[in-house]
């Protein structure tokens, strides 16, 4: 596991410590090389931004991201 991506993934939100530190445990390992830089750039976004994208609905305009976000929403892993 990537210790930066480790430390980026606690945001201090236990909402987005749960999906975050969740997917970076269980799924990432499994992602596609897409999918884990959409995480990388996901998790340069600020909290509110990343919690608009998974808990609020909004959509991302980088499709990457957007389909990273439905994953997350579906459970992760």
């Amino acid at each position: 596991m990537d210790a930066r991506l480790a430390w980026l993934s606690r945001r201090g939100i236990k909402e987005l410590d749960l999906v975050l530190q969740g997917f970076l445990q269980d799924g990432y390992a499994d992602a596609t090389a897409a999918e884990q830089q959409a995480f990388a750039a996901l998790l340069e976004y600020q909290d509110p931004e990343i919690l608009d994208r998974i808990f609020h609905g909004v959509e991302d305009e980088d499709a990457a991201i957007a389909a990273l976000v439905q994953r997350l929403r579906a459970g992760g892993s």
